[in-house]
C-alpha cells in the first residue's frame, strides 16, 4: 500500500453517510445517485455495498452507466436521468430501467419500440432548472397521453433544484412551489405516480418540505457538502482518500527552479520530495504552488508546476524518505485534508475533485463487511 498511488474507498464511511441521510429524511426513501462512476468512487462496488446496506433503488445519468450496473449483477431499479434515444429504449425496457420522460416524443418512442413488457417511466418536469424537463404549458396533455399509453407504466414524477446549495433559498422555494402546484394538478388524474421526488443533496440538508416519497442525494453520500453555504445538518465522513508515496528526495541549492516554467524557485538550500502522480491522475494543475499534502502527519506545500505524472513537495530539512506515504486528500491516521478545501483552492466544487481522479489510479476498497 505504501508504494502505490491509490484512491482508498472506505465503505464503512459510505454506509455511515447514507444511513445518516436516511435517518434525517425518514420516512422518505433514499435513492443514492451513483452516476459518473459513483462520483469517482467506483459505481459497481459502491452500489453493491449500498444494496447490502438495504437500499432498494439507484440513479445514474446515462444508459451505459445503468447497463454496467445490471451486467455486474445488480437487479434493483435504476433510474436514468438522461434522455434515452430510440435505439437504447428496447434494451432499457428489457433491463427494467426507470426511463425519464422529457416530452411526448419520448412516449412515442417507447410505443414504437414494440416491447412485450411495459416501460417503467418517471416524468421530469421543468420547474426552473432550465436544462431538461417537460414544460407543462407547452405539453399540457402529456399526463393524459401517458395514462392512455399501453406501453408506459407511470411510476415517478420528479424535478431538480438549481440553487438548493445556496444560502438564499428564495429561488429554490419558488421551484418547490411550482412543483407543488404540479402535484396539485395531478390529484384529479385517474392514474398517478407512486414515487414523487425532488430533493438533491442541498435540499436534503436544508429543505425538508421537498422530501416527498424519496430523495436523491449524490455528493453527501461520499462525505462532502455541496457548498460552504448550506447547513451542515448531517455529520459526514469522507469516503475517498487519495494516497501516493515519496518516490525520490532531492537536495537542491538555493535559487534552483522547480518544474515547467520555473514557477517556483528554492528560497535556500533545501529538499524536494517527488511524488509519482500528476494531472493525468486527477491532481488539478491549478494546485500548482497552492496545494498541500500530508507526510508523516505534517502538511507540506506543493511547489512548481504540477506535471502530467509528477508533483513536487517542499519538505525543508525534515527527515522525509523515499517510500513515505503521502495523503493528497481524505481521512487517514496521518490526519485529514478535506476535499472541500482542495476544491476551494482551485475555484471548483468537491464533485469535480473526486470525479476527476482518473482510471489510472486504482480504487482500493476497505471496510467492506
Amino acid at each position: 500500500m505504501a508504494n502505490k498511488t491509490v484512491a482508498e474507498i472506505n465503505l464503512n464511511n459510505l454506509a455511515f453517510n447514507v444511513h445518516a441521510i436516511a435517518k434525517k429524511v425518514s420516512p422518505a426513501a433514499v435513492i443514492p445517485v451513483v452516476k459518473a462512476d459513483a462520483y469517482g468512487h467506483g459505481a459497481v462496488r459502491v452500489t453493491k455495498h449500498l444494496v447490502k446496506q438495504g437500499f432498494k433503488a439507484f440513479a445514474v445519468a446515462q444508459f451505459q452507466e445503468a447497463m454496467e450496473l445490471r451486467e455486474s449483477g445488480i437487479t434493483q431499479p435504476i433510474l436514468i436521468f438522461g434522455r434515452l434515444l430510440p435505439d437504447q429504449i428496447p434494451a432499457a425496457i428489457k433491463a427494467g430501467f426507470r426511463i425519464s420522460i422529457f416530452g411526448k416524443e419520448d412516449i412515442d418512442w417507447i410505443e414504437k419500440a414494440g416491447q412485450n413488457q411495459s416501460a417503467v417511466v418517471h416524468v421530469n418536469v421543468e420547474t426552473g432548472m432550465g436544462r431538461v424537463g417537460v414544460f407543462l404549458d407547452q405539453e399540457p396533455d402529456i399526463f393524459d397521453q401517458l395514462i392512455r399509453s399501453r406501453q408506459c407504466l407511470w411510476e415517478g414524477l420528479y424535478s431538480h433544484f438549481s440553487t438548493s446549495d445556496e444560502a438564499d433559498k428564495a429561488y429554490a422555494n419558488t421551484q418547490l412551489s411550482r412543483f407543488q402546484n404540479i402535484l396539485a394538478q395531478i390529484k384529479s388524474l385517474k392514474k398517478k405516480p407512486s414515487i414523487i421526488h425532488m430533493a438533491n443533496s442541498g435540499a436534503v440538508l436544508d429543505i425538508p418540505a421537498s422530501y416527498f416519497d424519496a430523495v436523491r442525494p449524490g455528493i453527501l453520500i461520499y462525505g462532502h457538502y455541496p457548498s460552504s453555504e448550506i447547513t451542515q445538518s448531517i455529520t459526514l465522513k469522507q469516503v475517498m482518500t487519495l494516497k501516493t508515496y515519496v518516490s525520490h528526495v532531492r537536495s537542491l541549492p538555493a535559487g534552483f527552479p522547480i518544474s515547467y516554467g520555473r514557477r517556483w524557485v528554492t528560497p535556500r538550500a533545501t529538499k524536494i520530495a517527488v511524488l509519482p502522480l500528476g494531472y493525468a491522475d486527477g491532481l488539478n494543475r491549478k494546485l500548482t504552488n497552492q496545494g498541500e499534502v500530508l507526510i508523516q502527519g505534517k502538511r507540506y506545500p506543493m511547489v512548481g508546476t504540477i506535471s502530467m505524472d509528477q508533483t513536487m513537495v517542499h519538505v525543508g530539512d525534515d527527515p522525509i524518505k523515499t517510500g513515505d506515504e503521502v495523503i493528497l486528500w481524505g481521512e487517514s491516521a496521518q490526519g485529514t485534508i478535506e476535499v472541500s478545501e482542495v476544491a476551494e483552492k482551485i475555484g471548483t466544487i468537491p464533485y469535480e475533485v473526486t470525479c476527476g481522479v482518473s482510471r489510472r489510479v486504482p480504487r482500493v476498497y476497505v471496510g467492506d463487511s
